[in-house]
């Protein structure tokens, strides 16, 4: 009988560095079972935004995570390097991570009632080669927001340092009357990138692997709605489990 401490986690052949410092991707590398360690690169990444503007945003984003997958690999070349890399994109511009609340409401107030798009793109090196490259794009409309919903809800997460201004991952998804893609995607990490790291398990661990996904059964959706919800000063935020809803994959 496997233990379920060995269920609980996938043990590739190669040791794994996460080049991102973003708690999103590192929380659904975790929730995956991944064992890996994080290091941040130091990637300039204003002046490589700036030599590639020109490029599609799909191309953009691919380019980000490749340069900080490769500035981790230089380091260490017996690893597997993933790099990644999110914009969110309206009316053909771009949205930085607004970096101040007032910036967030800014934001917020242009994409109120619009739709709006969320790139993401993934990189893998060892021995700084590029093994494996994708990106994917989700559509997203939000719901036509009052200014105080808007406010409360900045009050609420602080989500400066967030591609877009909001936080799908928690609150963030009442803001939104549908998403045609996958959460995934929006939080930052395709659910590809999962798949590809399965190819360096182990045979105990594909076993392991195939035991937990019969386990959890999940369903796929390619387009989640929600229903408008008042976020008010002292909203208590609901148990909307986003790990449940797996959508489609739609590649660029």
């Amino acid at each position: 009988m496997i233990k379920e401490s060995i269920l609980s986690s996938i043990n590739p052949t190669i040791p794994i560095i996460l080049a991102s410092g973003s708690e999103s991707r590192k929380v659904m590398l975790e929730d995956a079972g991944i064992k890996f360690d994080v290091i941040t690169s130091h990637v300039d990444e204003d002046i490589l935004k700036h030599k590639i503007s020109s490029q599609p945003f799909e191309k953009q984003v691919i380019a980000l995570a490749a340069a900080k997958a490769l500035a981790v690999s230089k380091q260490y070349p017996d690893h597997i390097v993933i790099g990644g890399d999110q914009m969110c994109v309206w009316n053909n511009q771009l949205f930085d991570k607004p970096g101040s609340a007032e910036k967030a409401i800014e934001n917020l107030k242009q994409l109120s009632g619009t739709e709006h798009f969320q790139h993401s793109g993934i990189c893998i090196y060892k021995d700084s080669k590029p093994l494996w490259e994708y990106s994917e794009r989700v559509t997203l409309k939000m719901h036509d927001l009052s200014d105080e919903e808007i406010v409360n809800y900045v009050k609420l997460e602080n989500p400066i340092h967030a591609a877009g201004a909001y936080k799908f991952e928690s609150l963030g998804c009442n803001l939104f009357a549908y998403v045609d893609g996958s959460s995934y995607t929006v939080r930052g990490m395709p659910l590809s990138l999962i798949t590809h790291l399965r190819a360096h398990e182990t045979v105990l661990d594909l076993v392991c692997r195939l035991l937990l996904e019969k386990k959890k059964n999940k369903k796929k959706l390619k387009k989640i709605i929600f229903s408008k919800i008042t976020i008010h000063s002292h909203f208590t935020p609901f148990n909307l489990d986003i790990h449940n809803l797996p959508p489609s994959h739609s590649s660029f």
